[in-house]
């Protein structure tokens, strides 16, 4: 009874850590509700390579014109007003932008995004994180500096590590008790 109810917990043990690892990377947040500001013909660059661009504001009635690029190819265009969202997804969505505030005045237009989510694009390769990196004002890139915000590498988790050892301690008992 015991042998086989051990059996059994083994291989479940086995299948959960056969489990892909990779479906985790998809839920990693790259930003999480930061705000932007940029003014008209600015771009922010966010990590990965996409491009969000003010192409153009109509200061009468606030609409905006936004374009969403990645290595020059236009993912997204289109006139938002403030409180619209621009969401762009693949097989998960990988950006969602709220347009928050529109600022004119004589010299120019400010606008606010506000909250701005980026999710990591499993087709796209991992944004590098070193050590010591500093915010980019001019493009965007992550900022770094005291390690905080170090995103999850690929591989073991905690319930793998620790399935892996329950596996090990449960076959090194089945072994002992065949003695």
């Amino acid at each position: 009874m015991y042998r086989s109810a051990a059996a059994k917990l083994l291989l479940a043990l086995i299948l959960i850590c056969s489990l892909p690892i990779t479906s985790a990377a998809q839920d990693t947040v790259l930003m999480d509700g930061e705000s932007i500001f940029l003014t008209t013909g600015e771009a922010w660059t966010f990590d990965q390579g996409y491009v969000l661009t003010i192409k153009s504001v109509n200061q009468r009635t606030n609409e905006v014109w936004l374009e969403l690029s990645l290595d020059g190819m236009i993912l997204r265009e289109g006139i938002f007003r403030e409180r619209d969202t621009l969401v762009y997804s693949r097989d998960t969505e990988i950006l969602n932008i709220t347009l928050d505030t529109v600022y004119s005045s004589p010299s120019g237009e400010l606008v606010t995004f506000t909250p701005v989510y980026q999710y990591l694009d499993p087709q796209l390769p991992a944004p590098e994180v070193r050590d010591g990196q500093e915010q980019d004002e001019s493009n965007g890139s992550q900022a770094n500096s005291s390690g905080d915000d170090i995103l999850p590498m690929p591989g073991y988790g905690m319930f793998q590590t620790l399935a892996t050892i329950a596996l090990v301690g449960l076959t090194g008992l089945a072994v002992h008790r065949k003695r």
